[in-house]
Formats: structure tokens, C-alpha cells, sequence
């Protein structure tokens, strides 16, 4: 029995020593380990950098295998092909017989074959990716389908894929888990087992027919450039590559290395960095909800690749704060590794894997972050997980130690899902973060800053967060930090069918507004910013120019139960919605169904039956975020901000007709033209009609009885407008009423005039040295008059 275990022994550590020695412990970090050789002979790919650096854990681990698959550099590992080869198309050809690629890829990131590549080493995490929102689309696609009237009877996405390992995400705390069975509970429609291929209808007589099946071919050609996971998949800005790689604006690859972690380092244009760049982020995050222009501060001029300089947010700025070294943080300094790579269950909503909230980091300004309960600011119609301390933590899952592990100090602080960030430690009573460019943050504490009162605008600070604990117990911290909110407001698309199996289409947005947002509740029962989602008309011509639609509004359908009514007629088109005018006390709507005959069929429905309105706002998160809160009436004296309209209380948003082709074209009545693609095309209609003044309530979301006039959401059940009493709340709270009516302004702390705020004994003291200046100024006016007898004083 010993002689076995002293043989075991000994074999073990011959089998360690052998794995040891395959790579030297402080390999060169600057060469290959068989430079000359292979993919590196002669003069193919020597200016190919190594996809990690050369002594990092991920580029050793590469090399043991391509020992094996004899390429000591490890190109065949990802690559697949024949290093041995002599002549260039053998080299190029098949694969190793110990890889498990059967053929050489140009592009080993790349969705078809990423399972046999990147798999190899991350098969967790991409098995979750494929059933991510960034991957399958689904919440994008559904959005763009309940636009054109369409509910599938099982949610869609760029291609097939079923969730097979249970109802539990395979990652994440035990916390994390429990509560993400408890919100799958609540928001059954939210989560689904299985996605369906978007399927694209190529019998043109069934679309002539039924014009809304063109949506299918509209959501291909919007939602297929961006998603990873994509049926044009193959390219080298698809699959993992669209997020490790780094790209020049016209897709060319700057560089061979991986980007991920503070290690992962490499040079762009002279300058080292790390971490994956925002403009990555961008390339898809710009349009929609412009999530990443917004952060970098930047805001797309409709119809255009223009960009406008907005306000940079503060998380973004160079100097975020004072004391804090240069620079801004990356998205992936606060989105975890299941916001980006999923939890690997499928949903619909690409919120249900954000985790994050403001307070995880700032706390309030009666708790420390680790003070607060598990589920705080996250609720969703779920009651707060624990109402004990979540605390922090020493561990990290295993799958957070693939990268960059910081030392934990007094402990890693925790989600309010209750995973740690493993990049964001306690130290005593502070809290800070490393980003992965390679600097640390200091994090301001709310509950710091009041037990100091280092407010930068005390008034106002302690006004809206310690004199009004409402507004931290049912506001987002975003709807008064947020500097600007991105909105464009009516949609026109042209599609044009070039042939019976090739839809073109252009759109146009009627305005663009960057100020003030319209204010609703999100899916977590907070106030949150809205913006437009979906508010679109419709022009659609066959392939020989004839009028299938002309600005067509398709009623669009609720995903889950919403108890919310809707009292917006679901029109036919954008002229009726013009002509029958929001304020009217019509109780029932027509609802429009087009006949192959090019005939519309009008059903009537009373309102308590409909299942959603026509347009869509959205609930979102600006990433604008500023120290500066908005004012107090830019909210409680604002129509806008309430749901009523614009600032004029109408609704109406008179769009100038030199930024709408489709306005001009209407504007001649009946018979129209319009422009497209800088050609004009004579469209007469197949349902001629006139309208009246071009005006659409694009803003509006309610009237003042409380009709209800566009959906908020479709996802989330608690997600809607104003509560009546939330408005009225607000009114009565508001600072210009208040003035009128005599009374203290914000209890006594805070004077408004115009847009300004100031404080009310400062204001006193400035007004009265106002009017003693001028009285000084006239009396020693008129003592220089008298002394020269001039006439004209």
C-alpha cells in the first residue's frame, strides 16, 4: 500500500514538473514561445500581436494546448489549419486532429464556430451569451413588432435557442439566485424558455394582403447589424470579437490582442490602454435609446451620422471629482459580467440582467451602501429580499475569478441582487472603484456627505433628500441627476419593396429633443424618465410603386397585463389621428383592418377592451448623470415633465415642415408626393383624404382627467404613467403655486425666480442692496445735477 502511494506520488509531481516546464514561469513578454515557426515563419503574420500577453494566465494556457496540436505558438487552437504546411492554401486548410475545429476559421470568434473556439476555455459563458438580449435580440425585436401591430405567439429573435438547464441562472450568489426565482414569479411574461427564429414571409401575395408581415423584413434589417449572435454572423466584428476587439470606424481591426481586464493592455495609436473602450459599446448602444452617446456625452442629429456635443456625464468626465485622478470610467466598470454576458436564462427585456443601482455605490444619506437591505432600489413588484444589512464579502464566484481580482480590503461590496463587485472594495468607511483602464475612484457616500454637509448645493441637497424622503424611497436617483434625456418623437418610415423578396426602408424622425423628460413610473414602481420608443406611421409601396400604406398606425399589443387603460384611439392612419383631435369624448374607437381588396374593415371596440395604444414610450436610464439635480419646477411646475404636453400644455409639437419629407408630402393633400432616397415618387393613395393643422400629441401621455393617451412599456407590469395622486402631489408641491398663494416656498429654504434657485435670507439680502445701490446712485445723480445747473436733470 505505500509503494503505490509513494509511485502515485512521484508520478504526480514528474506530471506537474513536465506542465511547468512546457512554459517557463516569466516568459518574455514580448515574443512568441517558437517565434520563426509555424504561422510566424518567414514573413505571414509576424506583426500579429499575441492575443494576451505572453506571461498572462490565458496565453500559457494556449500555448500548453497548441503544444499539443503541434504549434507552440497556439495559432491553431483558435485558428484550426496546418502551421506544418509548406504552401499557403494547406496552411489554410482543415485543422489539428486534437482541435475541435474541423476546418480552418479566418474569424475564431465568430458566432458558427465560437462553442469550438472560445468555448474551449469559457464554455459557461458562452452558453449564456447565446441566450442574452445581446445575442438573440428579442427585446429589441419585440419592440419594433408591437409597432407594426404583431404579437407572435412565442417571443422571436435572430435565430432558434432553448434555455436546458433549468429555471435557475447557472451563476451568481445563492442571494442572487433566490432573488431572481422570486422576480421570475412576478414577471412570468418577462422570462421565457425558448426563442423562435425571426421568420421572414417571401410569398408576396400573403404580405399584399396582410401588410404588417412586412414588419418581419423591416426588424431583419434593423436588429441583424447589431446582435452578436446574428444569421450574418461569420465577419470579425461578430460573435465575442464585437466586444474583445477593438476596431477602427470603418470596422478595420486595429489590433490582434483581446481586451477585457486593466491586464489585458495594448497600444492604440501610441497609447497604451486597457479594458474594453466605450466606442465598442457605441457601435451598437448608439441608436435606440443612444445609451452610450449619452454617457460620452454626445447626442445623433436625426438623419443624419452627425453628432451634437452635449453635457459629458459625470462618470464619464476627466475629472470626475475633485481629488480623483483624470479620467472616466468604462461601462464594464459598472455593468457585471451578467449584464454583458447573461445569466444564461432567457428573457425579453434586456433590464432583466442590469443589477446595478445608484445606491449599490453611494448608499443613502442615512445608510452606508452595506447598510442597506438586499433588493433596494430593484424592486419590480418584489418586496425587498432581506431587511437585514447585505454587508459585503471576502469570496468571489468562480466565475468572477477569470479576471482582473482586486484584493478585497474590508470586503467587496454587494448588488442589491447580492453579487459582489469584484472591482468595487470597502476600505473602513469608504468606498472605492477600479476601473479597468487601470485607475481608482474614490466614490462619494451620500450618508458622508450629510454627516459633513459637504453638499455642493446644501439647499437643494438637503431640500430634496433629507427634508423629502419620498423622493429617495420612489424616485430614481437619475430622474433629477440627469443632465439631458435624448427623445425623437414621431417616426415616418417609407418602406419601399424593390422587388417581391427585397424590402427598402427609410425613416424619418418628425423632432428631436434633448431637455426635460416626460416623467413616468418604470417597471420597478419608480419615477423614472421616459422616452419615445415607438411612435411610428407607416408608407408602404409595392414593387410597382403603388400605395399598399400610406402613414398607416397599426394598433400594437401588450406583452403581459397591464391594468392600465388606455384612451388614445387607435387610428388608421396619422391623418385621423390629426383629425380626431385627443380631447374629444369619443368612448369607442375604430379599429382598422386592411382587405386584400385595399379596403379598410372598421370594428368597433369600447376602450376598457383595447390592449394598447398606438405609441409607446419607454422607461429608461439616460446616463447623463450630473452633481447638479434638475431644478425643483423643472418637474412640479412643468406640464411636460407631469404627462400633460409640452410647455405650451396642449400636447402639440408643431414640427417645422422643412424637416419632414413626409409633412411636405402631405401637404398637398389627397394626392401626394414623396421624396425619398433624392428621388420624388407620385404616390397617389389607394385611401385618399384630407386632413387638418399638422398636429400630433407625440408628448402628451395623458389629459388632464387622467386619459390615458399612450402605453408606457410593454414589459413590466407596474410600468406607467403618473398616479393621479403623484400629479397631484406634484402640483400642490409646486413652487409657483406656493408664490401665489402666499405661502413658504419648499418649507421656508428655497426662493425660485425664473429658473433659478437661491436662498431665500441671501435673495432677501441681494434684493435689498439692489434697491440701496440705486437709491445712492440716484441721490449722487442728482447732487452732480444741481452742482452743474444743467437743464436736463
Amino acid at each position: 500500500m505505500l509503494g503505490r502511494c509513494v509511485v502515485t506520488l512521484v508520478c504526480m509531481v514528474l506530471y506537474a514538473g513536465i506542465a511547468w516546464c512546457a512554459v517557463p514561469v516569466q516568459l518574455d513578454s514580448e515574443k512568441y514561445p517558437a517565434v520563426g515557426t509555424g504561422c510566424l515563419a518567414g514573413n505571414c503574420h509576424i506583426d500579429h500581436e499575441p492575443v494576451r500577453s505572453h506571461d498572462s494566465e490565458m496565453a500559457k494556457q494556449i500555448y500548453l494546448l497548441g503544444e499539443d496540436q503541434g504549434d507552440p505558438n497556439g495559432c491553431v487552437v483558435c485558428h484550426g489549419g496546418d502551421p506544418a504546411a509548406m504552401w499557403e492554401n494547406r496552411v489554410h486548410e482543415g485543422a489539428p486532429p486534437e482541435s475541435l475545429l474541423t476546418e480552418f476559421t479566418a474569424t475564431p470568434a465568430a458566432a458558427p464556430v465560437v462553442e469550438r473556439t472560445c468555448g474551449q476555455c469559457h464554455a459557461k459563458r458562452v452558453y449564456s451569451l447565446q441566450r442574452s438580449g445581446m445575442a438573440t435580440g428579442a427585446g429589441h425585436m419585440s419592440a419594433i413588432l408591437q409597432g407594426w401591430g404583431i404579437k407572435p405567439e412565442s417571443p422571436v429573435g435572430v435565430y432558434t435557442v432553448t434555455d436546458v438547464d433549468g429555471i435557475l441562472p447557472p451563476t451568481g450568489t445563492p442571494e442572487y439566485q433566490l432573488y431572481m426565482r422570486t422576480l421570475q414569479k412576478q414577471q412570468q411574461a418577462v422570462f421565457t424558455e425558448r426563442i423562435t427564429a425571426l421568420p421572414l414571409y417571401h410569398d408576396w401575395k400573403r404580405i399584399e394582403a396582410t401588410p404588417q408581415l412586412a414588419a418581419y423584413r423591416y426588424t431583419r434589417s434593423e436588429c441583424a447589424g447589431c446582435h452578436v449572435w446574428n444569421v450574418n454572423s461569420g465577419g470579425k466584428g461578430s460573435g465575442c470579437a464585437a466586444c474583445h476587439v477593438r476596431y477602427t470606424e470603418d470596422g478595420i481591426q486595429r489590433s490582434h490582442t483581446l481586451q477585457g481586464t486593466a491586464r489585458s493592455t495594448l497600444v492604440v495609436e501610441g497609447k497604451t490602454v486597457s479594458g474594453i473602450a466605450i466606442d465598442n459599446c457605441a457601435k451598437c448602444h448608439a441608436k435606440g435609446k443612444h445609451i452610450a452617446l449619452s454617457y460620452s456625452g454626445k447626442m445623433r442629429i436625426s438623419g443624419t451620422q452627425k453628432l451634437r456635443a452635449m453635457r459629458d456625464d459625470v462618470h464619464h468626465n476627466g475629472m470626475n471629482r475633485f481629488g480623483n485622478p483624470s479620467g472616466g470610467l468604462l461601462c464594464q466598470d459598472c455593468h457585471s459580467t451578467r449584464a454583458m454576458h447573461g445569466t444564461g436564462n432567457i428573457s425579453v427585456s434586456g433590464r432583466v440582467n442590469v443589477e446595478i443601482e445608484c445606491a449599490d455605490c453611494h448608499g443613502t444619506t442615512e445608510k452606508f451602501p452595506w447598510e442597506l437591505p438586499t433588493g433596494w432600489q430593484d424592486e419590480f413588484a418584489v418586496p425587498v429580499v432581506s431587511g437585514e444589512k447585505r454587508g459585503t464579502t471576502s469570496l468571489l464566484p468562480a466565475s468572477q475569478k477569470e479576471g482582473y481580482v482586486y484584493r478585497p480590503e474590508d470586503g467587496y461590496l454587494l448588488s442589491t441582487r447580492g453579487n459582489p463587485f469584484g472591482n468595487v472594495v470597502r476600505r473602513g468607511n469608504a468606498v472605492v472603484v477600479h476601473s479597468a483602464t487601470g485607475i481608482s475612484y474614490a466614490v462619494p457616500l451620500l450618508k458622508t456627505m450629510a454627516q459633513r454637509q459637504t453638499w455642493k448645493n446644501p439647499h437643494r441637497a438637503v431640500s430634496a433628500m433629507v427634508q423629502n424622503p419620498k423622493h429617495m424611497a420612489s424616485l430614481e436617483c437619475y430622474s433629477c441627476h440627469s443632465g439631458w434625456v435624448p427623445q425623437e418623437y414621431g417616426n415616418h418610415i417609407l418602406g419601399t419593396f424593390s422587388s417581391v423578396d427585397k424590402l427598402v426602408a427609410t425613416r424619418k424622425t418628425e423632432f428631436v429633443q434633448w431637455r426635460n423628460p416626460v416623467l413616468g413610473v418604470n417597471g420597478e414602481g419608480r419615477v423614472s424618465p421616459l422616452t419615445p420608443l415607438m411612435q411610428q406611421d407607416v408608407t408602404l409601396l409595392a414593387p410597382d410603386e403603388a400605395v399598399i400604406l400610406r402613414r398607416h398606425i397599426f394598433p400594437s399589443y401588450r406583452v403581459q397585463g397591464n391594468p392600465q387603460t388606455i384612451y388614445n384611439v387607435l387610428h388608421k392612419t396619422i391623418e385621423d389621428l390629426w383629425v380626431n383631435r385627443v380631447d374629444t369624448d369619443r368612448e369607442e374607437t375604430a379599429l382598422s383592418v386592411y382587405s386584400s381588396a385595399g379596403s379598410y374593415a372598421e370594428q368597433t371596440a369600447p376602450l376598457e377592451n383595447l390592449l394598447a395604444a398606438s405609441f409607446v414610450v419607454a422607461p429608461l436610464a439616460p446616463h447623463t448623470v450630473t452633481r447638479n439635480a434638475r431644478t425643483c419646477e423643472s418637474c412640479h411646475a412643468s406640464s411636460k415633465a407631469l404627462g400633460y404636453g409640452d410647455d405650451a400644455g396642449y400636447g402639440i409639437a408643431h414640427a417645422p415642415l422643412r424637416s419632414s419629407w413626409l409633412q411636405a408630402a402631405l401637404s398637398r393633400g389627397g394626392a401626394t408626393e414623396i421624396l425619398a432616397q433624392g428621388k420624388s415618387k407620385q404616390m397617389q393613395s389607394r385611401r385618399g383624404s384630407n386632413f387638418s393643422a399638422a398636429k400630433v400629441p407625440y408628448v402628451q401621455l395623458l389629459t388632464r382627467t387622467g386619459r390615458q393617451l399612450q402605453q408606457v412599456g410593454f414589459h413590466w407590469r407596474l410600468s406607467a404613467p403618473l398616479s393621479e395622486q403623484q400629479r397631484k402631489r406634484m402640483e400642490q408641491q409646486n413652487p409657483f403655486v406656493s408664490i401665489r398663494n402666499g405661502t413658504n416656498v419648499t418649507e421656508g429654504s428655497v426662493m425660485v425666480i425664473g429658473k433659478y434657485e437661491i436662498d431665500a435670507i441671501a435673495a432677501s439680502a441681494a434684493i435689498l442692496a439692489i434697491i440701496f445701490f440705486v437709491i445712492v446712485a440716484a441721490f449722487v445723480h442728482t447732487r452732480r445735477c444741481k452742482r452743474k445747473n444743467d437743464p436736463k436733470c
